[in-house]
């Protein structure tokens, strides 16, 4: 029985390892804090609650100036980077 506690253990610290490694040189909390996420917080949970921290990088949008877009898409002028506007986009 202990040997399932064992092998659920490094199964947990090493999902939690490595997303925090990839996650965590692009979202704000860096490596250690998407590590202490992931393991407080079970992976599962862990991954929901570092998505919804911002990137260090945002793309920005060049068409609009929105600084803060990440998307493929920006929310304000609806255009991609390529100036491209998004299907069923209306301007506001």
């Amino acid at each position: 029985m202990n040997i399932f506690f064992i092998i659920g253990g490094i199964f947990w610290i090493t999902i939690s390892f490595l997303y925090a490694y990839f996650e965590g040189s692009m979202r704000k909390p860096g490596f250690w804090g998407c590590l202490a996420i992931m393991i407080t917080f079970t992976p599962f949970f862990g991954y929901f609650i570092i998505e919804s921290f911002s990137q260090k990088k945002a793309k920005g949008c060049k068409w609009c100036g929105n600084k803060y877009n990440e998307a493929m898409y920006c929310g304000l002028c609806g255009k991609n980077a390529e100036g491209v506007e998004r299907d069923g986009f209306a301007d506001r």
